[in-house]
């Protein structure tokens, strides 16, 4: 589980928001799979990327927006000989007021929401001019710059709401390979609480171990091992925040063979303990009370009860 970790809101957020904007060659490799606690709006101005975000590849084009709810894992690649060119926008639900919420049901994590997007082309300069003044404001790193972004933040979400259009979701997979080794993933993320092995994976998938091993580490970015561990994880974390069962009653219904075998590699991926998490998470959703469930422990987001 080494090869995955929650990427800290410290490394990234600054008053739970961030915005920047990088260009990137064909031979550019994400550093660090990885997931975190905050949404990430990832829009291609220019050039080709694919996109392998929780159990799905998305191929995105010049104008095409990809959004990643919180605690997804997410892995980008570039191909095609020209540059390619982003924006990606970071903020966490500390941003989102309860007037926003109605507007937000395009959000991955919302009943009915997508994941991929496309900005028409004749709005698309108006979108980045839009993220231009954005980033202006964060660069200023000052108390006007932070009140600008208070307000632009929520324009820039009605924006998408407004006119984001569903993007084409046909030819994500570019041979039958791809096409098995996605529904491979697809079963796992469904199947997480079964006593998944590499051997029935494979053989679902029509390969022998060795061979899926290898191409599935290629298609996702991680190790099957380390997939079906984030997936029960990803659920385990979920449930720690919006019920109050034992912990020892979590691991078992992710999946996991022992408690003691959960909560090390708990810990190792969100760097504290199952029980640390659960505190942490208290502790928190007092400061966000738009976001607390029936429970009483707040959700990442305004859609997940969990």
């Amino acid at each position: 589980m080494a090869e995955l970790h929650e990427l800290s809101q410290d490394r990234r957020l600054r008053n739970h928001f961030n915005i920047d904007k990088r260009r990137r060659t064909s031979r550019h490799i994400q550093p660090d799979p990885h997931f975190h606690s905050y949404y990430e709006f990832y829009y291609l101005i220019d050039g080709a990327c694919r996109f392998f975000v929780l159990d799905t590849m998305y191929t995105l084009a010049s104008g095409d927006l990809l959004i990643c709810a919180p605690g997804e894992y997410h892995r980008n690649s570039y191909y095609g000989s020209q540059m390619h060119d982003r924006f990606t926008v970071y903020f966490d639900s500390y941003r989102i007021t309860e007037e926003l919420v109605p507007y937000l049901g395009f959000l991955p994590d919302a009943p009915g929401g997508r994941r991929q997007y496309h900005i028409p082309e004749h709005l698309q300069e108006d979108f980045l001019d839009l993220q231009n003044y954005m980033l202006h404001q964060y660069q200023l790193d000052s108390p006007e710059g932070e009140f600008s972004l208070v307000h632009l933040l929520p324009v820039y979400l009605m924006f998408i709401h407004q006119n984001a259009q569903p993007a084409a979701m046909e030819n994500q997979q570019t041979n039958q390979t791809e096409q098995a080794l996605q529904a491979a993933a697809q079963y796992i993320a469904s199947h997480f609480s079964d006593a998944i092995t590499l051997d029935q994976v494979s053989r679902l998938a029509g390969f022998s171990p060795t061979y899926f091993s290898r191409r599935f580490k290629d298609f996702a970015g991680i190790s099957f091992s380390s997939y079906l561990t984030h997936i029960r994880l990803r659920e385990a974390a979920s449930m720690l925040r919006g019920t109050e069962l034992p912990i020892s009653e979590i691991s078992q219904s992710c999946g996991f063979s022992g408690a003691n075998y959960f909560g090390d590699v708990f810990r190792l991926a969100y760097g504290i303990s199952p029980r640390e998490y659960r505190r942490k998470e208290e502790v928190e959703q007092k400061e966000r009370p738009l976001f607390r469930t029936a429970g009483g422990i707040r959700s990442l987001s305004p859609f997940r009860s969990g």
